[in-house]
């Protein structure tokens, strides 16, 4: 197999997406923990990180269009120039409805970058390569996830969240002169569109995204606050997030590539391991022992995002980035779910422990539910 020169254009996007994805995971995981410096209740936190999916969902389906009509780099562009501005605004803000209007702005600027820098992955594939450019594509979003949260938590434990947030809003801009592609993608409109999404490989990968999601986006949202509440600071949160990115990237090249061959196989023993390690959250719910639930989980997810990407885009050419952003919205449903589910059992309940139980039991049933579809389509 040909190597891809360190130097082109495809690594140039591999690294402004890697940064991107830092920058962002620098303040996200921060921002439970800063809604409760404005005594933000459960709920309202749920809402106040579930509100960037409003924008994502809404305006995803427009920039996938658009990102095969126009430049895939300039809706990139657009993306980090967006996330920047969302982190001024945090570093401005001073209640938790600010914050809601910094994460609806974040909304607009992951639904911007984020199908744009997937699909440029699978029109640079080589044929029967799709899953092995989306595995390194994957591999950046890993680093990001696995450094950004450890910058963050360090910048604000010892110097504060706003400063973080200017520190990225800042960084954001410095991206965009590595985010250039040579050509556009003026691709025509038609059948191909609703084929696509009505694919059984497609289908099975979003319902799988979205039940993923939910499930964590939800627990991360309120592991943070809990252990905020028994007294850990941001160091052991982030160190948390982190340690599952880590993990995570060992096997997403190995995955990308299983998963030209195997997409639904792959997919489910992901699944399988992630449910896992939701139920050895439930049970070691703080540190040290949490780490050992967050590497198993980083494996996991290593797995998943390569295999999930492969199964539902591997086998399109055309209309690859309106399919990419209709697939990368069932993250933005888990977002909008996930945190506002388990914030309401939280408070209705009176117990943290309630809500922790529901996403073992989700990944599981999704891995199932693979399971089940695979087994009816080969």
């Amino acid at each position: 197999m040909k190597a891809i020169p360190l130097n082109s254009a495809i690594w140039r996007l591999n690294i402004a997406t890697m940064l991107f994805f830092t920058l962002v995971q620098m303040v996200v995981p921060l921002i439970p923990r800063y809604a409760l410096v404005f005594g933000a209740s459960p709920s309202m936190i749920g809402v106040a990180v579930s509100s960037i999916s409003v924008t994502a969902i809404a305006l995803r389906p427009f920039f996938g269009l658009l990102s095969d009509k126009w430049v895939r780099s300039s809706l990139m562009i657009l993306g980090a120039v967006l996330a920047s501005i969302s982190y001024a605004l945090l570093f401005l803000s001073e209640n938790i409805y600010t914050i809601m209007v910094a994460r609806l702005i974040e909304g607009a600027a992951v639904a911007s970058f984020i199908p744009s820098s997937i699909a440029s992955a699978v029109d640079s594939a080589p044929e029967g390569r799709v899953g092995e450019m989306l595995g390194w594509r994957s591999l950046m979003v890993g680093i990001g996830f696995t450094v950004g949260p450890g910058i963050g938590g360090i910048l604000s434990q010892f110097f504060s969240y706003r400063a973080t947030f200017i520190i990225a809003s800042l960084l954001l801009l410095t991206i965009i002169p590595l985010i250039k592609t040579s050509e556009n993608n003026r691709k025509s409109f038609g059948g191909i569109y609703v084929g696509g999404l009505g694919n059984k490989y497609f289908l099975t990968a979003f319902l799988s995204l979205i039940i993923y999601a939910v499930s964590w986006m939800g627990l991360i949202t309120f592991l943070s606050a809990y252990l905020k509440l028994l007294g850990y600071g941001d160091i052991e949160i982030g160190f948390f997030v982190s340690l599952q990115a880590l993990s995570s990237l060992m096997l997403r090249i190995i995955a990308g590539k299983l998963s030209d061959k195997y997409p639904e196989k792959t997919t489910y023993l992901s699944l399988l391991i992630i449910s896992s390690s939701f139920f050895m959250i439930y049970i070691f719910t703080t540190p040290p022992y949490l780490y050992l639930a967050s590497i198993v989980f980083g494996v996991g997810v290593g797995i998943f995002i390569p295999s999930c990407q492969t199964l539902a885009l591997g086998r399109r050419r055309g209309g690859v980035g309106f399919l990419t952003s209709i697939y990368t919205m069932g993250m933005d449903i888990g977002n909008l779910i996930g945190p506002v589910i388990l914030g309401l059992i939280v408070q209705y309940s009176g117990n943290y422990m309630n809500a922790f139980l529901i996403p073992p039991i989700l990944t599981l049933t999704a891995g199932i539910l693979v399971l089940l579809i695979s087994e009816s389509i080969m």
